[in-house]
């Protein structure tokens, strides 16, 4: 059965994105367009653009659209597509099937109108539209990664099958295609059982062929690359196409989308990430404080070689003994072997199972201060209510790396004092730290993510004497480009237990609030940069999330202060970034 829909915040983005971008759309692919029957066409655009829209706005509200646990919470990233309807009973046409094809495959099927909560749109001829959404994208069975360096699965060509009008590079891809069928074609037999849509459900009697090109059958291999036509309409092709790209979803709908509640996330969240490497911190430094040597985890290995479509699953980066730099690990199984402690909440993780269900750090009930960013669990997610492959970590976790030092990595032996031994210690910029977690932003010039074997290159991710790092091991790490590290600070005799530090290697909190401070202009605020933030300004705010004024940061970069200077919250937050020492 389809996850049930929510009511309130999602169906007022769903109807949002209905008002503000259904007249926006374009045609695009107008060599196909017949100009025979414009009254046709026109209803033709009409019912692909609402179409469009609403697949846009639930990509959008997912969050609200299926929350989970007791309360209810949001415990999904936006992005996922609803199942397209591949079998619904009379009197439930339209229903996004609960769980389609394998994980990773790409499915086609009836529009899912009705769980969406529009009318059936309809083509030109009265057909209802068909639908085909990307294995990495549909809601069931999820892929294991879905962020914005996630590619789709569509190309689609031209009339002479050859010509690429969309998804000529992995980053273009389309995620997810809308057809209109039209009338049918010699050869095609369409039952009509009843209902709303016919309750036909064989996509050859709909789609069409051209070039050697079927519309109707999507390439069936985990992760495979679906061609689809879009030609010009006549005798013996009639479908019309429109589809979505990676980044209308991402930077069209999700980057507009109202934040997640403040309780949940961070203000910065979605956009940094530091909230969720910091939350990872968090769960390492429990484990630090829980073994007798007060030693963290090795990390889990930068190459993954299982097959697609299980690559990223969580179960797949655990703990590699002796290594110091790769992946936070998700199970630490072998780490307790050299430690040979309970580590607290971890009692069932034996020596002779490293790799047991009992062995996972990342769990609610060991690690409750990842839960937000995690997925809420429920009690089908198993035993010991291991965290569900739902959330923030979980979908973007290809952004995150881990380094501990030499003198805290497993041993069974008390780790060093930094200030007392250095050399066996992380140095970030110069100060040392027990060990680091780096979360990378948006690829710059040359980075490709695509792939997985792009994935498993740090040089894709990372940049400077960071990516070197990763790549061939060391102890040393700068801020650089748009990587973002979060370090944990180890016990000294100064300070005895551990500590996060969100801001290491740039301790002059100062400094990066003197950034945002050269952008006042009066009463103008010259960090706004049209609809958005000028990318040294949101670097700045940043590198100031372990500062004492990141509230004032926060605010100087919100409304009203992006629009005006003069209102007195916005002077006070002025006057806290200049004593930001």
């Amino acid at each position: 059965m389809p996850a049930p829909r929510q009511s309130g915040a999602a169906l007022l983005i769903l109807l949002l994105a209905l008002a503000l971008g259904g007249l926006t759309w374009l045609l695009q692919q107008p060599a196909s367009r017949s100009s025979a029957f414009p009254a046709r066409d026109r209803a033709t655009d009409q019912a692909l653009a609402q179409a469009k829209e609403a697949l846009l706005g639930y990509g959008a509200a997912y969050p609200e659209y299926h929350l989970k646990g007791s309360p209810p919470r949001a415990a999904f990233v936006p992005g996922h597509l609803p199942c397209p309807d591949t079998g619904s009973p009379l009197g439930h046409e339209g229903t996004e099937a609960g769980s389609c094809g394998a994980k990773g495959v790409t499915v086609v099927g009836h529009f899912p109108w009705r769980s969406l909560g529009i009318p059936p749109p309809r083509d030109g001829s009265g057909e209802c539209l068909w639908y085909a959404v990307s294995g990495n994208y549909k809601a069931n069975p999820k892929a294991d990664l879905l962020n914005p360096d996630i590619p789709g699965q569509f190309q689609i060509l031209g009339p002479d099958g050859s010509q690429i009008i969309a998804g000529a590079q992995p980053g273009e891809r389309p995620v997810a295609v809308l057809f209109a069928p039209g009338p049918p074609l010699a050869g095609q037999v369409r039952q009509h059982q009843g209902g709303e849509c016919r309750l036909d459900y064989d996509p050859k009697q709909f789609l069409d062929v051209l070039q050697g090109i079927d519309n109707s059958t999507p390439d069936s291999s985990a992760e495979g690359l679906t061609r689809l036509i879009a030609g010009t309409p006549g005798e013996f092709f009639n479908d019309r196409l429109v589809w979505i790209s990676p980044s209308e979803l991402f930077e069209g709908r999700i980057a507009r989308r109202p934040p997640l509640p403040r309780p949940l996330f961070d203000a910065s969240y979605p956009g940094s990430g530091i909230a969720l490497t910091q939350r990872l911190a968090a769960c390492l430094i429990r484990f630090g404080e829980h073994n007798s040597w007060q030693r963290l985890p090795w990390a889990a290995p930068l190459s993954l070689n299982a097959p697609a479509p299980d690559t990223f699953r969580n179960d797949k980066l655990a703990d590699q003994a002796l290594r110091q730099e790769g992946r936070p690990p998700f199970s630490v199984g072998r780490s307790q072997q050299v430690l040979q402690s309970t580590l607290g909440t971890l009692p069932g993780c034996l020596p002779a199972d490293p790799t047991h269900s009992a062995c996972r750090l990342l769990r609610s009930d060991n690690c409750p201060e990842l839960l937000p960013a995690a997925g809420y669990p429920t009690p089908s997610d198993g035993a010991g209510y291991v965290n569900s492959s739902d959330g923030w970590w979980d979908k973007w976790k290809d952004h995150l790396f881990y380094l501990v030092a030499p003198g805290f990595a497993p041993a069974a032996l008390p780790a060093v004092d930094c200030d007392l031994n250095p050399e066996q210690c992380l140095q970030v910029n110069g100060q040392p730290y027990a060990a680091a977690l780096i979360y990378a932003g948006a690829p710059l010039a040359g980075q490709q993510r695509h792939q997985s074997s792009e994935r498993m290159d740090p040089a894709n991710y990372l940049e400077g004497q960071n990516a070197t790092t990763l790549q061939l091991g060391g102890q040393q790490l700068e801020l650089a480009g748009n990587d973002q590290i979060v370090c944990i600070q180890g016990p000294t005799a100064a300070a005895p237990g551990f500590k996060l530090v969100s801001n290491c290697g740039n301790l002059n909190c100062q400094a990066e609030a003197d950034k945002l401070l050269a952008r006042v202009s009066g009463q103008q605020n010259l960090c706004r940069n049209g609809p958005d933030i000028a990318p040294t300004c949101q670097m700045a705010r940043q590198q100031l999330a372990g500062c004492a004024c990141r509230g004032a940061a926060d605010a100087f970069l919100a409304q009203p202060c992006l629009g005006s200077l003069n209102p007195a919250a916005c002077q006070a937050a002025i006057l806290a970034l200049k004593g930001c020492a």
